[in-house]
């Protein structure tokens, strides 16, 4: 049952401060996960020069431990009624984590001193830290959303902030660290990997208490109406039982595999198919690529306006799929950067409509099982779209063997390796985002099925 103070954005207007705070709350999950995926490796394997068979163990075991971090903290959070830390079920995570979130970017580059297994210890051990102090904030943050924005109108609104505010973390991830870093290879660099670390910790700490100050609406725990939820095992049973949720996991995942793969591979493509050395050069693909998605995230709520969540992401696959393959044509870097516009306008679709077609699924699931369970959506939506990097590195894998690439910076090139390169750019991608098509196509809540059931829930307020 939802609280009589619950959801001011299941009204159409959302009030401009409420909707900014709350996206706002997109900079710190954005400059936390995105500024660990880009330094993590390079700092531990290049940087303290551990054993490549060390960090792939490593690696391997945090993805594990990962597959059960997510729905674990996702159910807990669905089960969470205290009063403590101001109170709620989202609210009193996203407050416990805002010193350790912060703390833990520190402590990411400030290894003991050893050999490489307790370098490698201390890597595997900081890295589960990091995921159980991000996750625990990304999930409730996220799962906020369908909770306090009930209604499409409302999440249309405040999904185009949050995609900006999204962007503006991407940016702060990828550029604040070439302020301090001198050279990513460096042998000398801990100091400055450390100085960015306090860095992104200073920002995660402001942004982190500017969006709960402002940018949370939930009931507090003397408000709420106690609900008898599942329990966790009864929760992943339900959870994995809806075909629903399923079919468009299985689509997500492939949009992930595409976030994932570009990013990756754009330093080399930028340097072995358009022939350009400087790395802000390279770099400037990518932050084309991200600006372009606010504009894109901007004309996709219009179409979602028209034709639902469902349809206008099938809409904005297509667009992707479409402006990824002509990389395969391209090798002059001035078109590619042109280029980068209209990809940046494919991927702002499916980063604006996941967590909105999860929104949807939660709202279905909360008929059925009378209770809100979107945390336990999320932690699981976690779990599968971690596979889409396992499927990424199969994919560079299979190409790199097959066209030599075991050393990228002493094989000899020639036009098939390079040719690889452009692959891996164009065509994976591509077909993984047709594949996601087909299951998105057989996913049942259209626009009129999300039109039906937030009309059910409004008996419930």
């Amino acid at each position: 049952m939802a609280d009589k103070n619950e959801g001011r954005g299941s009204d159409a207007h959302v009030p401009r401060r409420l909707k900014n705070a709350f996206a706002l709350g997109e900079i710190p999950d954005m400059v936390a996960y995105q500024g660990f995926s880009f330094l993590i490796f390079t700092f531990y394997f290049v940087v303290l020069d551990i054993d490549v068979n060390l960090v792939t163990i490593v690696y391997i075991i945090w993805s594990v431990f990962n597959a059960f971090n997510d729905p674990v903290l996702g159910a807990l959070s669905d089960r969470t009624r205290t009063a403590r830390l101001w109170g709620g079920r989202r609210r009193p995570w996203m407050i416990a984590m805002i010193a350790p979130l912060s703390l833990v970017m520190f402590f990411l580059f400030t290894p003991p001193p050893g050999d490489d297994v307790i370098k490698a210890a201390y890597m595997l051990a900081i890295m589960m830290l990091f995921d159980t102090f991000y996750t625990a904030y990304s999930l409730n943050h996220t799962s906020l959303y369908p909770e306090m924005f009930s209604t499409d109108r409302a999440r249309e609104a405040v999904g185009v902030a949050r995609r900006v505010f999204m962007v503006i973390g991407l940016i702060i991830a990828f550029a604040l660290p070439t302020v301090f870093i001198r050279g990513y290879t460096d042998l000398a660099s801990v100091p400055w990997y450390q100085t960015t670390g306090i860095a992104f910790g200073i920002i995660i700490a402001v942004t982190m208490i500017i969006r709960l100050k402002w940018g949370v609406e939930e009931p507090f725990y003397t408000s709420r109406q106690e609900v008898k939820l599942p329990g966790f095992l009864e929760s992943l049973k339900i959870t994995l039982k809806n075909k629903q949720f399923l079919l468009f996991v299985g689509a997500s995942t492939t949009c992930w595999y595409c976030f994932t793969l570009l990013p990756m591979l754009m330093p080399l493509y930028g340097v072995r198919v358009l022939s350009q050395p400087d790395s802000f050069m390279t770099t400037l693909l990518l932050l084309v690529a991200f600006l372009s998605t606010i504009p894109g995230a901007f004309m996709w709520s219009k179409v979602d306006a028209r034709v639902g969540s469902k349809t206008a992401m099938l809409y904005s696959m297509l667009w992707w799929a479409i402006s990824l393959l002509a990389l395969l044509f391209i090798t002059d870097y001035a078109i590619a950067l042109i280029a980068m516009i209209f990809v940046g306008f494919g991927l702002g679709g499916p980063t604006y409509f996941i967590d909105r077609n999860i929104s949807n699924v939660a709202d279905e699931d909360q008929i059925k099982t009378k209770c809100r369970r979107e945390a336990s959506y999320f932690g699981i939506h976690a779990v599968f779209i971690r596979l889409a990097a396992i499927l990424v590195i199969l994919s560079i894998n299979v190409v790199f063997t097959f066209n030599g690439w075991q050393d990228a910076a002493n094989i000899p090139i020639d036009p098939s390796q390079v040719f690889g390169v452009r692959l891996l750019m164009s065509v994976f991608p591509a077909t993984a985002l047709a594949i996601g098509m087909v299951l998105l196509k057989l996913f049942k809540l259209g626009k009129a099925e999300v039109k039906e059931i937030q009309e059910r829930l409004k008996g419930c307020i």
